[in-house]
């Protein structure tokens, strides 16, 4: 019986410090969950986002318009430097969108369990008028007609006077607007210049093609990969790239065109050498996304700036979890902290002043 005794006392025993290492394990491993939770970032909520103020003056006058508004999250949730990217139509419609933001209330987003900036947000602002956008009216096709004869006979200059006739004439609909876009891509092929290009192809397939058919803004987006990878905006078309998925399939006959390009790029950011892009700071509506500045997303965390000719004043970038500013030299190498996140970075200088943008690999940076 005492034997009995000690070998049921021995098996309880061992039986406790089996279950006491389960729980410890169970601790440990919610304890590294925690631990992990808290190292990951989380994105900032909306709370309020009020719907935008139509000006009164544009909505008389029946116009319509979009504006893409880029902003940065403070950590108490406020909006703060609010700017706009570029819009089509009237410029009360950019102040209208900027107040509208600016009322925008959001939860702040956490990086290591604390709240954190949110640099790298963007919003398209639609105004848009009920009814407005099933069609065009007789002049507006009528001009567009005589603007592709003209592309089409290679009358460039009397091309352009059409498109900005129609364009600066402000009465234009979302829909009208779509189509003038895309006419000037086409002009923007001929004329060579692929900084216009660019801007052209942002604007015929802005809020994810929205105001244009279907064909068209898959052909678009296929246009622009090869116009962003031949700027050097890598980042850019992997983004298009990925628009693309979205808008045919992953096992669409477009994507698998694309699918050697991207992977060829890819091994390309992920190589050994350095990636050289030459860049040019263009005036508001010279390239997408121009105001005075150039503007990039680096594939690499380390770059520099090289050969400048002209001015450049200073660079600001927006990342995921920081916001900076500084002055730039080719002197200096920028090392951008992992946990800054993904950055866009605008460079500010004299309209025509051209540089290097060398992007480093890992081994030199």
């Amino acid at each position: 019986m005492r034997n009995l005794c000690a070998m049921t006392c021995l098996l309880s025993a061992s039986l406790l410090t089996q279950a006491d290492e389960t729980s410890l394990d169970a601790a440990t491993e919610a304890l590294e969950a925690v631990n992990e939770s808290a190292r990951q970032s989380v994105p900032a909520k909306t709370i309020d986002r009020p719907a935008p103020n139509y000006p009164a003056i544009e909505l008389r006058k029946g116009r319509q318009a979009w504006v893409h508004i880029a902003y940065c999250i403070d950590e108490s949730g406020k909006p703060q430097n609010v700017s706009v990217i570029e819009s089509v139509g009237h410029r009360r419609f950019e102040r209208a969108a900027i107040d509208t933001v600016q009322d925008w209330k959001f939860e702040p987003a956490l990086l290591n369990g604390k709240p954190s900036w949110q640099s790298r947000n963007q919003s398209y602002i639609t105004f848009s008028i009920d009814g407005m956008n099933e069609g065009a009216d007789r002049t507006f096709i009528r001009g567009i007609r005589k603007m592709g004869k003209l592309i089409e006979n290679g009358d460039l200059e009397k091309a352009d006077e059409v498109f900005r006739t129609l364009y600066d004439s402000g009465d234009l609909s979302l829909y009208e607007l779509g189509k003038l876009w895309g006419q000037r891509v086409i002009y923007e092929t001929k004329s060579g210049d692929l900084y216009n290009l660019d801007m052209a192809l942002h604007r015929a397939t802005a809020s994810k093609g929205e105001w244009i058919d279907r064909k068209s803004y898959v052909q678009l987006l296929q246009l622009r990969i090869k116009t962003e990878v031949q700027l050097g905006q890598y980042h850019a078309a992997i983004n298009t790239y990925e628009l693309l998925v979205d808008a045919t399939g992953e096992s669409s006959d477009e994507v698998a065109l694309f699918q050697p390009m991207m992977e060829r790029l890819q091994k390309m950011i992920d190589g050994d050498q350095v990636l050289r892009i030459n860049a040019e700071v263009r005036r508001k509506g010279e390239c997408a996304f121009c105001d005075n500045s150039w503007r990039f997303t680096p594939v690499r965390n380390s770059f520099r700036f090289g050969n400048i000719a002209g001015s450049i004043k200073s660079i600001e970038m927006r990342c995921d979890h920081k916001r900076f500013e500084s002055a730039v030299s080719d002197l200096v190498e920028w090392q951008i902290p992992e946990n800054w996140g993904t950055c866009q970075i605008n460079v500010y200088g004299e309209p025509g002043t051209t540089f290097d943008v060398l992007m480093l690999p890992a081994d030199l940076g």
